[in-house]
């Protein structure tokens, strides 16, 4: 049984504070963070230094109710390609709302679906589409005659996830809030508790084109807070869809997929989510939105059909096929191509000089390292996921091959196809040692 408290007692606690503290010491330790991230000119690392005083001050501050939190910024920075919007926080607010953020995430954690793989600690977002793959091999075992195989998958996508989701006075978040930390056995939510709570979730900003506002939709993304909610706004789906009968689920934030053997089970789905979208005040993204049928040949649906057939189904940057494989996508497989090769081109140029089987060798070792599967301070973050999540051996022996060339090219400067004569592949692999994930996965399995 939870022991009974209340908000109050929580946030007036100094060890949350120097949680927090230590948590930010974690995610910018070797950044510039640790020094730009400051509040009247002392920053985080100072911090760091005296956190237990720090922390004694922020909960005492707080417990008092004479905290008050500043506006954030709102700032424009570019990742992938794409401009995104964010809100930055001073040091000591940063240090406040994030331990608001903790205690509303461990309040609604453990009411959580366990389809729901986003900003979990210890879940990898490569596990929906490896549990998706075991679904559709169990299917596929269970008929043996292949005319009797295909699933309906829907797909679905929030439209504008991130600024969508309303925080005006009548939103749903808050009573979800208020019940969740009661779910926990944290009540007695005095006023000026839960104006923290409610600062935290919709802050006061300084938005870009000048002035201050309150948003009534959006949350502040790039603070913890965001990911709490996008986890938490869509629980009740989460719920309704994982318990369907013989049916498969997954979410990743805003990204849906329910599958099922049976039409009118999936058509049903479908409504489900209109409606619980609907209800929370959200939209699905039309032009993301799919009825599909999944079948090995892509054959149409003659149950359903407004399902298109296809042989592979995308999700969280993969590709699970209708054999129950899985790949990467062309843009996570591409970005993971383009770090390997800059890595083999640095490796050669260290070695610029050495004979040709030194070079070679100096160069597979460097790619072999960043494709290990056990975790390396060498690895590129995302090339282990070669090794470790992709099970389609047709993609791996391209990759094999892509890499091959790769390295012939670093160490001769010919990327050619003819560049196997002056090179041989068998060199490449026996001589040099580059590892064949193909080979690897047919060990593994």
């Amino acid at each position: 049984m939870r022991r009974a408290s209340d908000l109050h007692a929580c946030l007036s606690d100094p060890r949350r504070y120097e949680r927090e503290i230590d948590r930010l010491h974690r995610k910018h330790l070797f950044t510039k963070t640790m020094y730009e991230l400051q509040q009247e000119n002392v920053s985080l690392a100072r911090v760091i230094q005296r956190r237990s005083q720090v922390a004694k001050v922020l909960a005492r501050a707080v417990s008092r109710g004479e905290y008050r939190l500043e506006p954030g910024q709102v700032r424009e920075i570019e990742v992938d390609g794409k401009v995104r919007v964010v809100v930055a926080y001073g040091l000591t607010d940063t240090i406040v709302t994030g331990v608001v953020s903790t205690l509303l995430e461990g309040a609604m954690t453990p009411l959580l679906s366990d389809r729901l793989y986003s900003y979990r600690p210890g879940v990898s977002w490569l596990t929906p589409s490896a549990e998706l793959a075991a679904y559709v091999r169990a299917h596929r075992h269970e008929r043996p005659d292949p005319r009797s195989r295909g699933l309906y998958v829907l797909r679905r996508d929030i439209d504008s996830y991130t600024d969508s989701i309303p925080v005006a006075p009548d939103s749903r978040v808050w009573q979800m809030a208020r019940e969740a930390l009661e779910s926990a056995g944290i009540g007695s939510t005095a006023e000026q508790d839960w104006r923290l709570v409610e600062q935290t979730i919709r802050p006061e900003l300084y938005e870009l084109g000048g002035g201050h506002a309150v948003r009534i939709r959006g949350v502040p993304t790039g603070q913890p807070i965001s990911c709490v909610l996008f986890n938490f706004y869509l629980n009740g789906l989460d719920h309704a869809l994982a318990a369907v009968p013989g049916g498969f689920y997954a979410r990743y934030s805003d990204d849906i997929l329910f599958a099922h053997p049976d039409a009118e089970t999936a058509r049903h789905a479908a409504a489900t989510i209109d409606a619980h979208v609907d209800a929370l005040r959200l939209r699905v993204k039309q032009e993301k939105a799919a009825d599909l049928y999944l079948t090995p040949a892509g054959r149409p649906s003659t149950e359903w059909g407004d399902a298109r057939g296809t042989s592979s189904i995308q999700f969280v940057g993969t590709a699970v096929s209708a054999a129950g494989t899985v790949a990467l996508n062309r843009k996570k497989l591409r970005r993971v191509l383009r770090e390997l090769e800059r890595r083999a081109l640095r490796a050669a140029a260290a070695v610029s000089g050495a004979d040709q089987a030194t070079a070679g060798r100096a160069v597979c070792s460097v790619v072999n390292k960043a494709l290990a599967s056990a975790p390396s301070p060498f690895q590129q973050a995302s090339a282990s996921l070669l090794r470790r999540a992709v099970t389609d051996r047709s993609q791996l022996a391209q990759v094999d091959y892509w890499l091959a060339r790769t390295v012939v090219r670093a160490v001769t400067g010919d990327g050619g196809v003819r560049a196997f004569r002056r090179v041989p592949y068998r060199t490449i692999r026996e001589g040099w040692g580059l590892v064949s994930l193909q080979h690897a996965r047919n060990r593994q399995a």
